[in-house]
């Protein structure tokens, strides 16, 4: 097995990119929805206890896993069982995640091709003068044309593809380091448009104060998801980028930045999209729909409405591009560790096949929209093939691959080992090993008895 030569060229890049990968739509487009749907601030203060708690030492312990190891999600698992000692049990991390990787990215690409469709409609003056029947028209005519999807996703993909091929330096350092700072000079426009034009009051107070009466177990469980998988914890995206990454870099460090950086990019976006929601008089609750039939309302009614909606989902689309990137040299990581093929000629065959991996995802929403595939095994389920696979690798593969990184991190590996790549004192280690020894497992359990 070659060693992984690959390592990042310097501390800041480094930094933009994964902020770019971990900042990605579900910081805009999911904490928007969810927010909305789960009390507004009772939400984010529970979001952000948890993203401290919970998200931050597992995403530290994954990161630490990876550069340990040195290698891809596989090879670094064999390091750790040959090197450290672990059980080769353990080694069977390293094959989920990647499969769980895979999978992800095959209806990532997808519903990242939404955004990209969405940028085309807006240049298309498709935002002007809509209202709520044509907007919910748009959405559903976009689901149900599968030729139009496969197109987008597959610009998604190709996108993608050409990127990782050029490499970790001359490929994806180059575009991250230009797009991660470009979406956020957009976002913070559209945070500055919504200041001036909409009402900002309604939204600070719908984020930021707190009504503990909508206190429920399952908002307490959702914000708890929400903060641990949107850091794509469990999926070895983070432990490829700590691979990467020199000795000299701090990994705590690394994190905290990170999570800092993604929950303002989270709340941004809900400070750039709720004044428009309460304006123009919508409702916040209306679940994943709110970006692509809610909000477009507000395009069609408020000044500069066209070029808002575009610049939003131009955002989106960047930052499809700044996490798929990543994730798929996650795959092709795994291969250069074990092929002697070109890189180019595995990622382009990688690519190709997610695209094609993608067509059940897109078949999912019109064509196969009422097929059940678990009714064949006797199972009653309403489950469409795109649903069990989100389900598979969301509520499934994710959890059980984040309960290994907390496992392996705290358990199976020494305290040495960890102590020596976080460079933490006593009482910061005492802390974090607390936690991801004893907190972050019985979070990851809850979440998982939660999911249905």
């Amino acid at each position: 097995m070659p060693p992984t030569p690959s390592r990042w060229s310097s501390n800041l890049l480094f930094l933009i990119i994964a902020i770019g990968t971990e900042a990605g739509i579900a910081n805009v487009w999911k904490f928007s929805y969810l927010a909305g749907a789960n009390g507004g601030g009772l939400f984010v203060a529970l979001y952000f206890i948890a993203l401290i708690v919970i998200a931050v030492p597992a995403l530290m312990a994954e990161m630490l896993i990876g550069r340990h190891g040195g290698k891809s999600a596989v090879g670094s698992m064999h390091i750790l069982v040959s090197r450290d000692g672990i059980a080769p049990f353990w080694k069977i991390f390293g094959v989920m995640a990647t499969v769980a990787v895979f999978l992800i990215l095959s209806y990532y690409c997808v519903i990242c091709g939404w955004m990209l469709d969405y940028f085309v409609f807006g240049l298309r003056g498709g935002f002007k003068g809509i209202d709520s029947a044509g907007a919910a028209a748009a959405y559903a005519g976009m689901l149900a044309n599968p030729a139009r999807m496969l197109l987008y996703s597959g610009a998604i993909v190709g996108i993608t593809a050409v990127v990782v091929a050029g490499g970790v330096n001359k490929g994806i350092e180059r575009v991250s380091g230009v797009l991660t700072p470009v979406r956020f000079a957009i976002l913070t426009c559209l945070l500055i448009y919504s200041v001036g034009f909409a009402d900002i009051g309604a939204a600070f107070r719908f984020l930021f104060i707190v009504d503990w009466s909508h206190l429920t177990a399952g908002v307490v469980v959702t914000a708890m998801g929400q903060a641990f998988f949107s850091l794509g914890i469990g999926v070895g995206v983070m432990l490829t980028m700590g691979a990467y990454m020199k000795p000299e870099y701090s990994i705590p460090r690394a994190v905290f930045t990170v999570a800092i950086a993604q929950g303002l990019v989270a709340l941004i976006a809900g400070l750039s999209i709720f004044p428009l929601v309460f304006t123009y008089g919508l409702a916040p609750t209306q679940g994943p729909g709110l970006i692509f039939v809610t909000l477009p309302v507000a395009f069609g009614k408020m000044p500069y409405g066209e070029l808002f909606g575009t610049g939003l989902f131009l955002t989106l689309s960047f930052a499809a591009i700044t996490a798929t990137t990543v994730i798929l040299e996650t795959v092709v990581s795994v291969l250069q560790d074990y092929s002697r093929l070109p890189r180019r000629t595995l990622t382009y065959a990688v690519a190709g096949l997610i695209w094609l991996a993608g067509i059940v995802t897109v078949l999912s929403f019109n064509r196969w929209s009422s097929v059940y595939p678990l009714r064949l095994l006797g199972i009653s389920s309403t489950k469409t093939p795109f649903d069990l696979l989100d389900y598979l690798t969301s509520n499934l593969m994710m959890p059980a691959g984040g309960l290994m990184v907390a496992l392996i991190a705290g358990w199976a590996l020494s305290r040495e080992t960890t102590r020596k790549e976080l460079g933490l004192n006593t009482v910061a280690f005492a802390l974090w090993r607390g936690l991801v020894r004893y907190v972050v497992p019985l979070a990851i359990v809850i979440i998982f008895l939660s999911v249905r």
